[in-house]
């Protein structure tokens, strides 16, 4: 049984005043910490560039030989611990653009989705990988379409094609210094939500609401304790070490206690979890078990702890599951549970290799989280409700 550890806390020292521009629960207590505007995601590139550090040459993704965009995402994820899934994706496909002899905009284009289509085949769960390739898709054909037409109302010159790819390539760490940004507004955001004497129960190993809990240990003001559901992955372990690390105190618990610890423990006010696709309904997939956390919170008797996800909005994706809570109807491969075979694990893998199935590891297998579970997003855009997801599909995608 692990003990509470006492923080030793840094001073809070506030570098930047910000506008507050969340919109907060209802009973939502006040708060002096300040909230940054939101990150436009249409924000010029030179503005961004200036204001952000630019990416380290440290992590290049090209290879010699011929181009192998699978290999490009792979390189990108080992090499940086920091990039997300969806940005890979993303500087994988421009790395295309760099690769590719194509010669004109329908040639690209058509380079481009046969390329995503590869991409998107090589995982086991590849919503991450489509959040980020349709995206930058997006990007692309909007790029593609104003080499043609140009801007008359703001005096943008029409470029020729060959300039417009070499605009997209010169500007390949803006998906990287966007999502940079975002998860720092998201920590700020999410630390608003942190109470002072308060427990909040989390689970996953997410980067993101490590980042939330961190920046919420720098305020003085607040001293809470944080209850992290261990799931044996690397991940978990090491957000529990960094939080412990900056003097927060961590209890860890197993997955099977979560229901009485929800029940019993009067304190716990928050549960806060990462993502890894935020899907159109505003329901989330993420890792196995977020499903039954966030049903646990509202369900257990004397619990109803508020459920928040953290996340960036380049991670929202036009998928829904069809059939809840199948995420093996929207191409992710991993165990199916209603099939169920008399084999040892052993014998089922060598007979999903036989038959050709790549499907996610124990570890990495995934499930979903119905809206109604979920009272609000935290992303670098402010807090949004599961209902405002359908809006930023139609604004982002």
């Amino acid at each position: 049984m692990l003990h509470w550890r006492r923080p030793f806390l840094p001073p809070f020292h506030a570098s930047t005043h910000f506008t507050r521009g969340v919109t907060t629960f209802a009973n939502t207590p006040s708060t002096t910490a300040s909230t940054p505007p939101a990150t436009p995601h249409n924000m010029a590139t030179d503005d961004l560039e200036n204001a952000l550090p630019i990416r380290q040459a440290g992590v290049s993704s090209q290879q010699d030989g011929p181009f192998d965009i699978v290999k490009t995402y792979q390189s990108l994820l080992s090499s940086d611990p920091e990039i997300t899934m969806p940005v890979a994706a993303i500087e994988s496909l421009i790395e295309l653009l760099r690769a590719t002899s194509a010669t004109t905009a329908m040639e690209t284009v058509e380079v481009v989705k046969k390329e995503k289509a590869r991409l998107l085949d090589s995982a086991p769960n590849p919503l991450p990988l489509l959040a980020g390739a349709d995206l930058f898709e997006q990007y692309l054909l909007r790029s593609l379409r104003g080499q043609s037409a140009g801007d008359s109302h703001n005096n943008v010159p029409i470029l020729g094609f060959d300039e417009t790819r070499q605009h997209l390539l010169n500007n390949k760490q803006l998906f990287y210094h966007r999502a940079r940004a975002a998860r720092d507004n998201i920590a700020i955001r999410g630390a608003e939500y942190v109470n002072d004497g308060k427990v909040i129960l989390t689970a996953g190993g997410s980067r993101i609401v490590t980042k939330v809990l961190l920046k919420a240990a720098e305020d003085p003001t607040k001293h809470f304790q944080v209850i992290y559901v261990m799931d044996g992955s690397a991940r978990s372990e090491d957000s529990v070490k960094t939080l412990r690390k900056a003097g927060i105190e961590v209890e860890t618990i197993r997955p099977q206690t979560v229901a009485h610890v929800l029940g019993n423990n009067k304190n716990i006010n928050l549960v806060l979890v990462g993502t890894e696709v935020v899907t159109q309904n505003g329901g989330i997939i993420s890792r196995m078990g977020t499903g039954q956390l966030a049903f646990l919170a509202k369900n257990v008797p004397g619990s109803a702890k508020r459920f928040l996800v953290a996340a960036e909005t380049h991670k929202i994706v036009r998928k829904t599951p069809l059939v809840y809570p199948l995420v093996n109807r929207v191409g992710i491969k991993q165990r199916d549970p209603k099939k169920f075979r008399f084999v040892a694990a052993e014998e089922r893998e060598q007979q999903q290799k036989e038959a050709g199935e790549v499907t996610l590891v124990e570890d990495d297998e995934v499930d979903y989280t119905d809206p109604e579970f979920i009272d609000g997003f935290v992303t670098e855009q402010g807090i949004k409700m599961p209902s405002n997801i359908w809006e930023m599909v139609d604004e982002y995608l």
